[in-house]
C-alpha cells in the first residue's frame, strides 16, 4: 500500500500470455531481489542443515559449517565461503528449513549469479507462494477478507500481465515498488494466506484477455481514466466514483522548500534554467489540475500533474497549488481553479500567519508580475487528495465496499469494467 505503484504503459495492451510464461501444472515465478553486490551473505536459520545446489547443472551438496553462507566473485568463478565453486549460477535448494537473505526467510529457490563481475540473488517459487509474501505488504492483513481477496486476484493478475519485465536481468519481476513490493515468507499472515488460497488461480480478463490489473491507495473520490494519466484509453480502466470515504489520504497539505523545488526542477528540466514560479494551466471538473506551466529564467515547460506528482515526490497528482514569496511581509498566492492567474491574494505576517489585507493586482495588464519583483519564492504550497497513480482498483475503496458487504468479484467488477474473473487455466 506504501508505495506509489509505476505501471508500464506497454502492460497495458497485452493480451493472452505466451505459452512460456508457466508450467502446465506447476506455476513459477522468478523474483529478482538485489543486484550488482560484491558480496551475497544467505542463512540457513539451522545450523548444520546440508545444502543442495545445481552447480553446472548436476546437483551437489555444499559442504560449510554453522549457518551463513557468503558468496563473492574472485573476477573468474563463484565463490562460497571463500571456496571457489562455480563461474555460472548456483540454485541453492531449501533442506529442512527455509533458506533466508537480509534477515528475512524466502520460499523456494535462491539463485545466485555473477553479471559483469557482480552478483545477483534471485528468489524462484511457485506463483501463489509469491503472492503469500506480497498481499500483506500491500494492504493491511487485518482488513475485511472480501478486500484481502480482491487484492490477492488484481495482484496474481498484475504478475501474469508483468511476466518477464525483467527478463533483460534473469528475472520476472522486482521485489520494490517498481512491480509489487515482495517481503518474503516472514511477510505472510493467516488471513492473507486463506485470501490467497480462496482466490488460487482466479486473474481478471477483459475480452479473454489478461488485463494489467493498475491498483493504487487512494484516488481521493473519483478513480482516473487510463487516458488522463498516462495518455491513451483502457476500456476497463475508466473513472468511477471511490469507495475511499474512510481513507486517511482523503485530503493532505504540503508546504515544500522553494529551494528543494527549484532543485528538482533544474535536473529533471535544465533546458528552462533556473525555476522562478510553478502556474497550473488546466483543470478537470474536480477542480484539481492537469497540466502545470513550469517558468525558469531560460524557458518554460508544461507537464501533466502526474509527471508533476513524481517530480516531486507528491501523494497523488489531486493538485491545487500557491505560491508563498518573502521576505515579508509575506504574501501568498493561490490559484483558484478555472482561473489562469491567482484570484486571492493574502499578504501576511509570515508564510503560515494571519491575513492582514487582500489585494487584487491588474491581472490583466502585461506587466502584473512586477509589483513582486523585490519578492522572491520561498514556498510552493500544494493541497491534494489520494495516494498513488489513482488509476484502477482503489485499497482504501476495496475496504469500504468490503465493509459494506459486497465481495471480491463486485469490487472488482465494479473498479475494471466489463471485466470477468477466471481460472488462470483458460486463459492459458
Amino acid at each position: 500500500m506504501r508505495r506509489i505503484l509505476w505501471v508500464t504503459f506497454v502492460l497495458l495492451t497485452i493480451g493472452i500470455l505466451g505459452p512460456s510464461v508457466f508450467g502446465e501444472e506447476e506455476r513459477w515465478i522468478r523474483i529478482g531481489l538485489i543486484q550488482n553486490q560484491s558480496t551475497l551473505e544467505l542463512t540457513t536459520f539451522q545450523a548444520g542443515e546440508q545444502l543442495v545446489a545445481v552447480i553446472d547443472g548436476i546437483e551437489q551438496a555444499i559442504p560449510f559449517e554453522g549457518t551463513q553462507l557468503i558468496f563473492t566473485w574472485d573476477g573468474q568463478q563463484i565463490l562460497v565461503n571463500n571456496v571457489p565453486v562455480s563461474a555460472g549460477r548456483i540454485i541453492l535448494k531449501p533442506g529442512t528449513s527455509l533458506l533466508g537473505w537480509n534477515q528475512r526467510r524466502y520460499r523456494g529457490e535462491l539463485i545466485v549469479t555473477a553479471i559483469n563481475g557482480k552478483l545477483q540473488l534471485v528468489n524462484r517459487l511457485l506463483l501463489e507462494d509469491y503472492l503469500r509474501g506480497v498481499v500483506p505488504k500491500e494492504v493491511p492483513p487485518a482488513w475485511p477478507l472480501a478486500a484481502l481477496k480482491a487484492q490477492a486476484i488484481a495482484a496474481r493478475t498484475y504478475t501474469a500481465a508483468s511476466f518477464n519485465r525483467h527478463g533483460k536481468d534473469g528475472f520476472d519481476l522486482c521485489a520494490a515498488t517498481h512491480c509489487q513490493v515482495y517481503g518474503g515468507a516472514d511477510g505472510e499472515t493467516p488471513m492473507t494466506d486463506e485470501a490467497v488460497l480462496e482466490t488460487a488461480g482466479q486473474v481478471i480478463v477483459y475480452n479473454g484477455k489478461i488485463i494489467s490489473a493498475a491498483y493504487h491507495a487512494s484516488s481521493g473520490g473519483y478513480t482516473k481514466d487510463a487516458a488522463g494519466v498516462w495518455g491513451f484509453s483502457t476500456p476497463y480502466l475508466v473513472s468511477v466514483p471511490d469507495w475511499d470515504q474512510n481513507s486517511p489520504y482523503t485530503a493532505w497539505n504540503r508546504a515544500l522548500d522553494w529551494n528543494q523545488v527549484q532543485g528538482l526542477i533544474s535536473r529533471s528540466y535544465p533546458k528552462i534554467g533556473r525555476a522562478y514560479r510553478v502556474v497550473p494551466e488546466a483543470y478537470n471538473s474536480l477542480g484539481y489540475c492537469t497540466k502545470i506551466k513550469l517558468l525558469g529564467d531560460l524557458g518554460t515547460v508544461t507537464v501533466t500533474a502526474e509527471q508533476f506528482r513524481v517530480l516531486l515526490g507528491l501523494p497523488s497528482a489531486n493538485v491545487q497549488l500557491g505560491m508563498v514569496y518573502g521576505p515579508e511581509p509575506w504574501i501568498h498566492l493561490w490559484w483558484v481553479p478555472g482561473r489562469n492567474y491567482p484570484e486571492a491574494i493574502i499578504l501576511g505576517n509570515s508564510a503560515t500567519g494571519m491575513t492582514v489585507e487582500v489585494l487584487s493586482p491588474p491581472w490583466d495588464q502585461p506587466d502584473a508580475w512586477a509589483w513582486l519583483r523585490d519578492k522572491e519564492p520561498v514556498q510552493l504550497v500544494i493541497k491534494g487528495a489520494g495516494y498513488g497513480h489513482g488509476v484502477g482498483l482503489s485499497q482504501w475503496g476495496a475496504k469500504g465496499m468490503a465493509d459494506a458487504g459486497f465481495n471480491e468479484r463486485q469490487i472488482l467488477e465494479y473498479y475494471y469494467k466489463g471485466v470477468r474473473i477466471v481460472s488462470l487455466d483458460e486463459v492459458r
